[in-house]
């Protein structure tokens, strides 16, 4: 055999080898596609019993609150689910209530909203001196303020700079 002859019965079982490796590889992918397949459907049954089950325990439950079935064996069971739904009816009530909560933070900040945009309130008048207020502001002296507020009439008791009635500057 000569080189040539050599090197070409090489090349080909490399392909024979190569056919039969992608042909075993494709064989395989297509089994494990038919195994996943029917493991879908076994997971289909599973979740049919699951059902099944969840509807005749509803229906054991339903029998057994209306009377018609009694059993002790059961009985456990449904004690557990009445105990979860008084659990769940608390849980209701406080969301009610923490509902009623939000309602009440909010109505306040409403009205704390609406006092703030509210128009202020007008200051008292300005005492007239002879209507039975307080005389006419005076000096005590030299540098010192006057008694009453002239803005709004009120006596200062302090040495304040303002009013602590309608917070105007003492003059």
């Amino acid at each position: 055999m000569s080189l040539l002859d050599r090197v070409t019965k090489a090349v080909g079982d490399a392909v024979d080898r190569g056919k039969k490796e992608v042909d075993q590889f494709v064989r395989i992918q297509r089994i494990y596609g038919e195994i996943s397949e029917v493991e879908k459907r076994i997971a289909e049954f599973r979740s049919q019993i699951q059902q099944v089950r969840q509807q005749a325990g509803e229906k054991a439950i339903e029998m057994l609150r209306s009377g018609s079935v009694v059993s002790p064996d059961l009985q456990p069971f449904l004690e557990q689910v009445d105990g979860i739904e008084k659990q769940i009816a608390a849980q209701e009530v406080e969301i009610t209530r923490k509902r009623a909560e939000i309602d009440t933070i909010k109505t306040e900040h409403e009205a704390a909203k609406a006092a703030a945009s509210a128009p202020p309130a007008t200051p008292p008048p300005v005492p007239v001196p002879g209507e039975g207020t307080p005389s006419a502001p005076t000096a005590d002296g030299p540098g010192s303020s006057a008694r009453f507020c002239t803005q709004c009439g009120a006596p200062f008791t302090g040495g304040g700079a303002f009013c602590t009635q309608c917070g105007a500057k003492r003059i």
